[in-house]
């Protein structure tokens, strides 16, 4: 699996397994057929409340914990430095690990100061049950503020990021902070496998549509982590590595006018 090196030093592969929405016996398959199919990086979070079924999918799978990327989220509700520092404890050990290699701000909170909130994080690092911390669903003006107030890398911002929703500034503004796009719902809940535009691309090359929205999102240098739990959709999306896009079609795909959001909601303290 290709990975990206973050700004912390570490490095995380470039495609994994979202598991937005997966819960019992169906996540903890897919997590654990995702890893004994190739895949090294698993995405989660606490408000998902499906950590417990990813740690026995991890253990059903028999795959060494060192080999694999691991991320999850701290709540918008649970950002003071106690409550993080209470949750560090327990999503380890609902994931039965003793360390993730990623943890991220779910959403920006007006409720408690960013620095009290990333310095809880890194009080976490330096207690090595976290390697890297990042956040999730910040604006450009919330992204420039936190690279400038944090004193450890902020290595990702996990946004929403699909063909109909190509955030270029977000991403230039990111770079500048020395930040890696991570793009959830990539595949824009199910809208590209109706696109005939992406229907050509794909046909042009042999490929799927969801595989032809990966790799075009991997040329941008962006993190990808799309949902799946059947073997089918699991392996279809890993074949994007090997997909190979023309500059043709990625001018194409940069260029479409929509600008739709699939995840947005009343629970935003900040505009996006």
């Amino acid at each position: 699996m290709r990975t990206v090196k973050l700004s912390s030093g570490h490095e995380m592969p470039v495609l994994g397994l979202g598991t937005w929405e997966l819960t019992g016996d169906p996540c903890r398959k897919a997590v654990a057929d995702a890893l004994g199919m190739g895949y090294t990086h698993i995405d989660t979070a606490i408000l998902y409340g499906n950590h417990t079924e990813v740690g026995q999918g991890v253990k059903d799978s028999g795959v060494d914990r060192k080999s694999f990327f691991l991320t999850t989220k701290i709540p918008l509700s649970k950002q003071s430095r106690a409550q993080i520092l209470q949750q560090g404890g327990q999503l380890l050990s609902d994931l039965q690990t003793d360390y993730v290699d990623l943890l991220l701000l779910h959403w920006p909170t007006k409720k408690t100061p960013f620095e009290e909130s990333l310095g809880a994080l890194k009080e976490l690092v330096d207690k090595k049950r976290v390697r890297s911390i990042g956040i999730s669903n910040f604006n450009k003006d919330l992204v420039r503020k936190v690279a400038k107030i944090f004193e450890i890398p902020v290595v990702t911002n996990q946004v929403e990021f699909h063909p109909y929703l190509y955030q270029k500034e977000l991403k230039e503004v990111c770079e500048e902070g020395g930040m890696v796009i991570t793009a959830y719902s990539p595949l824009a809940r199910g809208d590209v496998l109706r696109d005939d535009r992406l229907s050509k691309i794909a046909e042009k090359h042999g490929a799927s549509i969801p595989q032809v929205v990966i790799q075009w999102l991997l040329e941008k240098g962006i993190v990808v982590i799309p949902k799946a739990s059947s073997k089918r959709h699991l392996q279809d999306n890993l074949g994007a590595l090997d997909v190979s896009l023309d500059a043709e079609d990625i001018e194409a795909i940069d260029s479409f006018p929509e600008e739709k959001r699939k995840v947005d909601g009343t629970w935003k303290h900040y505009p996006f």
